[in-house]
């Protein structure tokens, strides 16, 4: 990928004034696809507006904007990894990267499989108790008549223990 340094004018002035300038290629060009061309226009357009920065003002903005840049997934030749699985999922947000469609699917899938294996089966309570008489109203359904008995015990219990603990 390539990088940006800064360069001094030569002339009398070469201290005053900071240029931007594409420092040698040190990566192969497979790898830098689209990106190159990005740093190429920020670097003319920052020369064209005479922006005049401090080195450090420069280094900070040409860091940011390399980070930012991302190389295609169709545009390397390292693109080898395989689509349509977790694995090519993770490469795709390592580099930092919109997954594709397949590598997308198979990541909600694998998600839906994990919390599907990972779900704790319970035990429903037998109509005739509290939980039952509950269930049957979570539902929207009419609590059948030993769960309404159990709930009537159950209220009964309960401000019985009420009045109790008021009057103590």
């Amino acid at each position: 990928m390539g990088t940006a340094v800064l360069e001094r004018a030569p002339g009398p002035d070469a201290a005053a004034v900071p240029r931007l300038a594409r420092a040698p290629e040190l990566a192969p060009e497979a790898e830098s696809f689209g990106h190159d061309q990005a740093l190429d226009a920020m670097l003319y357009a920052a020369r064209r507006m005479g922006i005049v920065a401090t080195d450090r003002q420069i280094a900070t903005l040409l860091s940011v904007a390399e980070r930012h840049l991302r190389v295609p997934a169709t545009a390397t030749a390292k693109d080898s990894f395989p689509h349509g699985t977790m694995r090519g999922y993770r490469r795709h947000r390592r580099r930092r990267e919109t997954a594709c469609e397949d590598c997308r699917r198979a990541c909600r899938l694998a998600s839906a499989e994990r919390r599907k294996r990972n779900r704790v089966e319970r035990k429903k309570k037998p109509c005739g108790t509290e939980a039952a008489y509950h269930r049957h109203l979570r539902a929207w359904e009419e609590p059948c008549e030993p769960c309404r008995t159990a709930h009537r015990a159950y209220v009964r219990e309960y401000r019985a223990r009420r009045e109790r603990a008021v009057a103590a």
